[in-house]
């Protein structure tokens, strides 16, 4: 059994048909789209991870308080009957 391989006539064409100086301007123009996009997306990942942070920072800052305030509050209730807190 032979083996036939096809052997193109023509090389494979391009369409729409484009000189290289049509298809280098076509890649550095989605070169430049590609920087503002990443530039972008990094600007927005920087973005939501700061607020991300503060979000968490409040968070803690109100825990701290609210623990403080509980500590305060047994600090007076002790204070006030040592005998309650004995039994």
């Amino acid at each position: 059994m032979s083996v036939h391989l096809l052997q193109p006539s023509k090389p494979a064409l391009v369409w729409p048909p484009a000189t290289q100086a049509e298809r280098d301007r076509v890649r550095d123009a989605a070169i430049v789209e590609a920087h503002a996009l990443r530039r972008a997306a990094v600007s927005e990942f920087w973005r939501s991870a700061d607020a991300w942070v503060a979000d968490a920072a409040e968070h803690g800052r109100r825990a701290a308080e609210r623990l403080a305030a509980r500590l305060r509050q047994h600090a007076k209730q002790r204070g006030a009957s040592p005998t309650a807190s004995e039994l």
